[in-house]
C-alpha cells in the first residue's frame, strides 16, 4: 500500500510500547495547541491561546522546542519568552527559526513549566510590511515539525558520509517510533524547513543512478516517483528544488545533496558522487532524514502547531473623472479585517473606515492609502489608490477663414493640450466627428460654411463646440497692379528663361498665376518660359482683387524660313513690348560684315532680301540696339540662319 504524506491528527493518543530487557511500557505525550489568531505588525503576539501536555508515565522533559515552521523570514521574525520563568532557561536559533526551552539547572523540566512557559512565548516581526501566515510547531523531541506534511526532519551531522552510507543510516533511525528515511522533499515549504532552516547541508533521498537524467526519489513514501528529467535546463513532473546551473552531472554525479550554506539558493539542491567531494562546500557534512508516512508507523501526538495570519488589503479599485468633484474608492481585505483609509502613507490616522470611500471634492489627481486591520491594529503596510483628476480640454484657437473663389480653404484649431485631439462637425451639438487633428483643407460648395469644434484628452470632452466660419469670396478685377516690373527679376535670351517676383512685394498677402486668369497659388517663380509677351496674374488673399502685369520676354530667332507659308517668314525680335523694352536699332549682316538691312522698327521684321533680291541660305548675323526695363542701353549680337525650301 502506498502512504502519503498526511497531517497527524491531533488529540488522538496511540500508546506505543518500547521493550528493553523487559522494562515497563513507556506511553508517548500527548501535546494539544490552540491559538490561529490574526496578528497586527510591530507588536508581540502570544502563539498559544491553550496548550497542554499530557502523559501518563512522564512529568519531566529534557528539552522542548518551538519553531517558526512556515512562513519564517530569518531577518525579522523571531520568539520571545516573556515574564519569569526561574526554572527554564531559553535559546533562540535565527538560522531555524527555532526556540529551545530547556531546563535552567542541569536536568530535565517538568511539564508545568513547559507548559507555563509556551502560553508566555510570543511572536515578533520587526516588519512593517510583514504579510501571509506565521506556523508554530511545538514538539518534544529535535526534530523540526512541518504542519502541512505532518512530518519531522532531522539533520544529522557525519562529515565524509557517502550518499549510500547515509540512506542505510536514515533508515535506522526512528523517532519516537516513527520510521527514517533521506527527506524527500516535495513542496517549498519542505525544502525551506528541511534545506534552509536545517543547521547545515546534507544528503537527500534522490537519485538519477538507474536511468541518467531520470531523477526520482528512492526513500521513503515518495520512492520511486520521478522529480526531473534532464541537466540544468530540463523539466520537473513535481516538484524540483535545484541550485542554479545544476544538476550538472560532473564526475558522474547521480545523488542529490543539499547546498552548502552560502552556495547559491538557500536550500536548494546540486549534484554530487556518491563520495562528494574530499573538503570544502562540496564535501558532505551529513544527511538529512525525514520521519513519518511509512508503512507501520504509529499516529503520535508528539507535536501541535498553530499559525498567525496577517491582514491584508485583497483587492483595491481607484476611479477617474474630468474636472473637479468626487469620486468612489473602493477597496476588499482578507481575514475579515477592516479597511482603513488614509490620506498619506505615513499617516497614522485614518481619514475613514470602511470598504467603499467617497473623496472630498478635489481638483487635482490624489493618492490615497488603505491597510487591512483586524482588532483596532493601526499597523501593516499601506496599499496605494489613486483618485485620477483629467483636465477638461478646451478650444483656444479656431480663427475663421476667408478664401477667394476657386480655392480650397484650410480650418485650423488648437487646443489647451497639446496631446488633445481635436474634432470638426458640421453640428453644433450631436452627430460624429467628420475630422480629426489640428487643421484639414477643404473645398467649400456655398460662400459660407459653419463648422464646430472640440477637444478629447483622457475620455473628457470640451462642454461646448466652437463655431469656425469658411467664407468664399468672389474675384474682382482691378484696374491696377500693385507691383510693376521693377519688383520682378526676369532672365531672357537664354536656355531657360524665367520670371521671379521679389520677396519685397509681401508675397503671404497674395497669390499668384501666369498666363492663366485661375488656379492662383503661392509660387513665385516661373521657369522654362518662351520669348514673348506673358501675363502675370495677381490675387489678393483677403480681397480676391485680380490684377495683371505684362511681362515681355526677350528673345532673338535662331532661324526663319520665308516661304510665304505664314510660320516664321520673317526674322523679328521676340517679346518687343515697347512698355518695358524699347528698340533702338536692328542691323543685319552677312558673314563678312556687310550690312545687308536696317530694319524697320515699324515693321513685321527681315525678309531675307537685298536690294530686291532673295538672299539664299546662309547663316547671317544680327546686331540689336536697346534700352532695357531698366533704362539700361545694350547691344545683343548673334546669328541666324535663313532656310529656304
Amino acid at each position: 500500500m502506498y502512504f502519503k504524506k498526511h497531517s497527524i491528527q491531533f488529540f488522538f493518543l496511540l500508546v506505543f510500547v518500547i521493550s528493553i530487557s523487559g522494562k515497563a511500557q513507556n506511553i508517548a505525550p500527548t501535546i494539544t495547541a490552540t491559538g490561529d489568531q490574526i496578528y497586527c505588525p510591530l507588536s508581540q503576539m502570544k502563539i498559544v491561546t491553550s496548550f497542554d501536555i499530557t502523559d501518563p508515565d512522564d512529568t519531566t522533559v529534557i528539552a522542548f522546542y518551538i519553531q517558526i515552521s512556515e512562513g519564517y523570514v530569518n531577518d525579522s521574525d523571531k520568539l520571545i519568552l516573556l515574564g519569569t520563568h526561574p526554572n527554564i532557561t531559553t535559546s533562540w536559533s535565527a538560522t531555524e527559526g527555532k526556540l529551545t526551552l530547556k531546563s535552567s539547572g542541569s536536568g530535565s523540566v517538568t511539564y508545568v513549566d513547559i507548559i507555563a512557559a509556551v502560553k508566555e512565548v510570543v511572536f515578533e516581526s520587526s516588519s512593517s510590511l510583514i504579510s501571509g501566515e506565521k506556523s508554530f510547531s511545538f514538539t518534544m523531541g529535535d526534530a523540526n515539525y512541518l504542519p502541512s506534511t505532518g512530518h519531522f526532519y532531522e539533520y544529522v551531522k557525519d562529515i565524509g558520509i557517502t550518499w549510500t552510507d547515509a540512506k542505510t543510516a536514515a533508515e535506522a533511525r526512528t523517532y519516537y517510533g516513527l520510521q527514517g528515511y533521506l527527506a524527500t522533499i516535495t513542496s517549498m515549504e519542505e525544502a525551506k524547513l528541511s534545506g534552509e532552516q536545517a543547521s547545515g547541508a546534507g544528503w537527500i533521498g534522490g537519485s538519477d543512478a538507474a536511468v541518467e537524467g531520470v531523477w526520482k526519489w528512492v526513500a521513503g513514501p515518495e520512492n520511486g516517483t520521478i522529480f526531473w528529467n534532464g541537466l540544468a535546463n530540463g523539466s520537473s513532473p513535481n516538484f524540483a528544488f535545484w541550485n542554479t546551473a545544476e544538476p550538472n552531472n560532473l564526475g558522474d554525479e547521480n545523488y542529490a545533496h543539499v547546498t552548502a550554506p552560502g552556495v547559491g539558493i538557500k536550500g536548494s539542491w546540486n549534484d554530487l558522487s556518491n563520495t562528494g567531494a574530499v573538503s570544502g562546500d562540496y564535501q558532505p557534512k551529513g544527511y538529512v532524514v525525514e520521519y513519518g508516512g511509512m508503512p507501520g508507523d504509529p499516529v503520535l501526538n508528539l507535536s501541535a502547531s498553530t499559525k498567525i495570519s496577517v491582514a491584508a488589503i485583497s483587492a483595491t479599485i481607484g476611479n477617474s473623472r474630468c474636472g473637479n468633484g468626487t469620486l468612489n474608492l473602493s477597496a476588499t481585505a482578507t481575514l475579515g479585517a477592516t479597511v482603513l483609509w488614509f490620506d498619506s502613507s505615513t499617516s497614522t490616522t485614518p481619514i475613514y473606515s470602511g470598504t467603499n470611500f467617497t473623496t472630498p471634492i478635489i481638483s487635482t489627481t490624489t493618492t490615497y492609502y488603505v491597510s487591512a486591520s483586524a482588532n483596532d491594529c493601526l499597523e501593516g503596510s499601506k496599499t496605494p489608490i489613486t483618485a485620477t483628476i483629467y483636465a477638461v480640454p478646451s478650444v483656444i484657437s479656431a480663427p475663421d477663414v476667408t478664401i477667394c473663389e476657386g480655392n480650397s480653404g484650410t480650418l485650423n484649431a488648437n487646443a489647451s493640450s497639446a496631446t488633445a485631439i481635436i474634432n470638426w462637425y458640421t453640428t453644433p451639438i450631436g452627430g460624429i466627428p467628420f475630422e480629426t487633428g489640428t487643421s484639414f483643407t477643404i473645398t467649400p460648395t456655398t460662400n459660407i460654411t459653419t463648422y464646430y469644434v472640440d477637444a478629447t484628452e483622457n475620455g473628457c470632452t470640451s462642454p461646448t463646440r466652437t463655431e469656425v466660419k469658411l467664407e468664399v469670396l468672389g474675384n474682382t478685377v482691378s484696374a491696377t497692379s500693385p507691383i510693376t516690373l521693377n519688383d520682378v527679376t526676369i532672365v531672357d535670351d537664354s536656355d531657360d528663361n524665367t520670371i521671379t517676383i521679389n520677396n519685397s512685394l509681401g508675397i503671404g498677402n497674395y497669390e499668384f498665376n501666369l498666363d492663366s486668369f485661375d488656379e492662383f497659388g503661392d509660387k513665385t517663380y516661373f521657369e522654362h518660359l518662351e520669348p514673348g509677351i506673358h501675363s502675370l496674374y495677381l490675387r489678393d488673399k483677403t480681397s480676391c482683387g485680380i490684377s495683371k502685369l505684362d511681362i515681355a520676354i526677350l528673345g532673338f530667332p535662331k532661324f526663319f524660313t520665308p516661304n510665304d507659308d505664314g510660320q516664321n517668314d520673317t526674322w523679328k525680335i521676340l517679346g518687343n513690348n515697347t512698355n518695358n523694352i524699347q528698340i533702338l536699332a536692328i542691323y543685319i549682316y552677312d558673314r563678312y560684315g556687310k550690312l545687308l538691312a536696317d530694319v524697320d522698327l515699324t515693321g513685321n521684321g527681315w525678309d531675307g532680301f537685298y536690294n530686291g533680291k532673295k538672299l539664299p541660305s546662309s547663316d547671317y548675323w544680327y546686331l540689336v540696339k536697346f534700352i532695357d526695363q531698366h533704362g539700361n542701353s545694350r547691344e545683343k549680337k548673334g546669328h541666324f540662319s535663313l532656310i529656304r525650301r
